[in-house]
Protein backbone atom coordinates (compact mmCIF):
# COMPACT_ATOMS: atom_id res chain seq x y z
CA UNK A 1 0.00 0.00 0.00
CA UNK A 2 0.88 3.24 -0.72
CA UNK A 3 0.57 5.35 2.49
CA UNK A 4 1.74 8.97 0.89
CA UNK A 5 -2.09 8.96 -1.10
CA UNK A 6 -4.30 11.61 -0.20
CA UNK A 7 -6.79 8.77 -1.01
CA UNK A 8 -5.51 5.81 1.67
CA UNK A 9 -6.85 6.14 4.92
CA UNK A 10 -7.47 3.67 7.80
CA UNK A 11 -5.56 1.30 5.92
CA UNK A 12 -7.28 1.15 2.74
CA UNK A 13 -8.52 3.52 -0.37
CA UNK A 14 -11.38 5.77 -0.19
CA UNK A 15 -10.98 6.38 -4.35
CA UNK A 16 -11.44 2.52 -5.48
CA UNK A 17 -12.64 -0.43 -4.30
CA UNK A 18 -9.81 -2.11 -4.91
CA UNK A 19 -6.09 -2.29 -2.75
CA UNK A 20 -4.27 -2.28 -5.51
CA UNK A 21 -1.88 0.80 -5.27
CA UNK A 22 0.71 0.21 -7.00
CA UNK A 23 0.27 1.16 -11.02
CA UNK A 24 -2.92 3.16 -9.83
CA UNK A 25 -3.56 6.06 -12.01
CA UNK A 26 -5.46 8.19 -8.89
CA UNK A 27 -2.40 8.25 -6.88
CA UNK A 28 -1.49 11.93 -5.38
CA UNK A 29 0.10 13.50 -2.41
CA UNK A 30 -2.02 15.07 -0.09
CA UNK A 31 -0.43 18.53 -1.05
CA UNK A 32 -1.04 17.64 -5.11
CA UNK A 33 -4.32 16.87 -4.12
CA UNK A 34 -5.27 19.97 -2.39
CA UNK A 35 -3.43 21.99 -5.42
CA UNK A 36 -5.82 20.36 -7.92
CA UNK A 37 -9.19 21.54 -5.39
CA UNK A 38 -7.59 24.79 -5.67
CA UNK A 39 -7.15 25.09 -9.18
CA UNK A 40 -10.66 23.57 -9.67
CA UNK A 41 -12.00 26.62 -7.36
CA UNK A 42 -10.08 29.20 -9.18
CA UNK A 43 -11.58 27.71 -12.31
CA UNK A 44 -15.21 27.62 -11.28
CA UNK A 45 -15.12 31.27 -9.77
CA UNK A 46 -13.87 32.14 -13.33
CA UNK A 47 -17.03 31.59 -14.87
CA UNK A 48 -19.83 33.68 -15.07
CA UNK A 49 -22.15 33.88 -12.02
CA UNK A 50 -25.37 31.52 -13.45
CA UNK A 51 -22.44 28.81 -14.05
CA UNK A 52 -21.23 28.94 -11.08
CA UNK A 53 -24.31 28.76 -9.37
CA UNK A 54 -25.41 25.72 -11.20
CA UNK A 55 -21.58 24.08 -9.90
CA UNK A 56 -22.08 24.96 -6.80
CA UNK A 57 -25.85 23.24 -6.21
CA UNK A 58 -25.08 20.26 -8.63
CA UNK A 59 -21.69 18.99 -6.77
CA UNK A 60 -21.52 20.99 -3.61
CA UNK A 61 -24.89 20.97 -2.23
CA UNK A 62 -25.20 24.27 -3.11
CA UNK A 63 -23.09 25.83 -1.18
CA UNK A 64 -20.08 27.82 -2.22
CA UNK A 65 -16.66 26.50 -1.71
Amino acid sequence: MRTGCFAYKRNSCTALKVKKCEGCSFYKTKEQFELGQKKALERIRGLDAERQKHIFEKYYGGERA
